[in-house]
C-alpha cells in the first residue's frame, strides 16, 4: 500500500515556520505582561506609606525564560536584601499582609494580555 505523505510533510513545515514566528510574539507579550505586573508591584508597594514596603519595591524584578518546556516568567521580589520584606504579601506571626497579593497584579495584567495572545496563536491556525 502506497500513502501520499506530501500533505503531511507541508503540514509540519507550517508549522516550523509558525513556530519561528510565534514563539518570539509571545514571549514578546509575556515578557510586557511581567514588565507591567512587577511594575504594578512597585508602585503599590512605593505607595503603601510603609518604610519596609518602600523598600522593597527596589528589589522586586522579574524573570522570564524561552527552553525546551516553553516560555516561563517569575515575578516577585529578590531573595535577600530587602526581599526578605516579602512577609508584607503573606504576613508573619506578628500581623496580617500589608500589601495585595501580588496575584492581584498578575491577573490584571493576564487578562490586559489576553486578546494578544489570541490573536498570536490564531495567526498560526
Amino acid at each position: 500500500m502506497d500513502v501520499d505523505a506530501t500533505q503531511i510533510r507541508a503540514l509540519a513545515v507550517d508549522l516550523g515556520k509558525a513556530e519561528a514566528v510565534t514563539v518570539p510574539k509571545l514571549r514578546a507579550i509575556v515578557q510586557k505582561t511581567m514588565l507591567d505586573t512587577k511594575n504594578d508591584m512597585k508602585a503599590e508597594a512605593a505607595g503603601s506609606g510603609i518604610a519596609e514596603a518602600k523598600a522593597l519595591a527596589g528589589f522586586i524584578s522579574y524573570d522570564t525564560k524561552y527552553d525546551a518546556d516553553g516560555i516561563s516568567a517569575e515575578v516577585g521580589p529578590t531573595k535577600g536584601a530587602a526581599g526578605s520584606f516579602a512577609f508584607l504579601y503573606f504576613g508573619n506571626k506578628n500581623s496580617g499582609p500589608v500589601l495585595n497579593d501580588p496575584m492581584f497584579a498578575m491577573t490584571r495584567n493576564a487578562a490586559k494580555a489576553a486578546p494578544y495572545f489570541a490573536k498570536a496563536l490564531g495567526d498560526i491556525l
